[in-house]
């Protein structure tokens, strides 16, 4: 009897255990896109759900300056894991993925959250961002010429204007772009 009732206890403890636990993407993006998406992939719901499955993927809009622009969003759970964003001048082909989470890691070495000062490889053609991403770091990585790195971090300097070297440093990384060509 104290056996049944202590095997019970352990299969309830890994059963509470699995549903409280968050799920953690298993996708990587690499220089040639995000898993089974990439340059190759028809940029509609059908084909980013084939490219990737197991996830929920529907089609939306992101809105710049007021105006709408179509996105189709990957979502793990709840969670938003990836925007994917049509190709310019030929939209019906996939030209950009935009990583929302810190687990999908890029190239296994770049991942939302790490700073400026801790990349293996030294980011390249930093710009200050301008507008909605003033404030903001746009760096190309330093190994593969078409993922950006958008870094951004406590610094209120003038719009349009890097910060310096040391808080640089200090910045994290908030999106992973990757684009079907040469940014």
């Amino acid at each position: 009897m104290r056996l049944k009732l202590g095997l019970a206890a352990v299969s309830l403890m890994i059963a509470t255990s699995a549903c409280g636990a968050e799920e953690v993407s298993t996708l990587k993006l690499t220089e040639n896109g995000l898993a089974d998406l990439g340059s190759g992939t028809a940029y509609s719901v059908e084909a980013v759900s084939a490219a990737l499955p197991g996830y929920a993927v529907t089609a939306e809009n992101y809105y710049a300056e007021g105006d709408p622009y179509p996105m189709i969003v990957v979502r793990e759970g709840d969670r938003v894991i990836a925007e994917v964003l049509p190709r310019f001048e030929m939209e019906e082909m996939v030209g950009g993925v935009v990583v929302k989470t810190a687990d999908i890691v890029f190239d296994e070495r770049v991942s939302l959250g790490m700073t400026y000062a801790d990349m293996s490889v030294a980011p390249q053609d930093c710009v200050a961002g301008l507008e909605e991403r003033s404030g903001l770091a746009l760096c190309r990585d330093g190994k593969v010429p078409h993922v950006g790195l958008i870094f951004g971090g406590d610094y209120a300097g003038p719009d349009g204007e890097l910060p310096p070297a040391d808080v640089l440093a200090t910045f994290t990384v908030q999106e992973i772009t990757w684009s079907a060509g040469v940014l």
